[in-house]
């Protein structure tokens, strides 16, 4: 499967890009590489993308032995440059338990805070999931040791279409923390993957979003 932290940072407009038809915490072994075009850039519940439409991609490498790294990259909307996410990390089943960890570093172009460097922590039992991130490292300084924890699922429920949802709650180091929720569905076809997340947030201000998004993994 690709990596499941991608619907944390990078692929969050599909969410179930990173989980739908058989997810498993360890990863295949060789490259998989994936393109998509989504109507916003859904995080936590929130538009990384001003609500704006992205353009994402990237590729994932498998070794045998459980270690995974690869790269992607989204743009972020008009005049916010672009997002590129390098990551590593290790997964391996214990009995029942898929378990995976590493760490990721967001590099942005043309954004005010540059990078962020997070450690990752995610647990799946059949087509439940849970983790943890940490932000370990920050352009800015006072975000580092934020943490996120979040907790979900993902289901068939026709051949070839699952359901998916996701709660979590963000603790930032220097703010308030906030709770956020997404539900959507995916359905995959031989040229691709059809997807659709509502998401919000339970702060002030927060927005629902409804985005769409399609990808295409070779």
């Amino acid at each position: 499967m690709n990596h499941q932290n991608f619907h944390r940072g990078l692929l969050a407009a599909a969410v179930a890009g990173a989980f739908a038809f058989g997810a498993s915490t360890v990863h295949a072994t060789g490259a998989d590489f994936n393109i998509g075009v989504f109507t916003d850039y859904i995080d936590d519940g929130a538009t990384k993308s001003d609500n704006d439409a992205v353009v994402q991609g990237g590729f994932e490498l498998g070794f045998d032995n459980g270690v995974f790294t690869g790269v992607q990259a989204s743009s972020l909307g008009s005049g916010r440059g672009v997002e590129v996410v390098p990551f590593v990390g290790y997964g391996f089943d214990a009995g029942p338990v898929g378990l995976e960890f590493g760490f990721e570093y967001f590099h942005y172009s043309d954004l005010d805070e540059r990078y962020e460097g997070e450690t990752f922590v995610v647990a799946d039992w059949g087509p439940v999931y849970t983790g943890v991130n940490y932000l370990a490292h920050a352009h800015d300084r006072d975000a580092r040791g934020s943490r996120e924890y979040f907790v979900g699922a993902a289901f068939e429920v026709i051949p070839r279409t699952e359901v998916f949802a996701e709660v979590g709650y963000g603790s930032p180091a220097d703010d308030n923390g906030a709770k956020f929720w997404e539900l959507g569905a995916a359905h995959a076809t031989d040229f691709g993957t059809f997807s659709v997340t509502y998401a919000t947030r339970d702060e002030s201000g927060a927005q629902n979003l409804l985005a769409g998004g399609y990808t295409y993994n070779f």
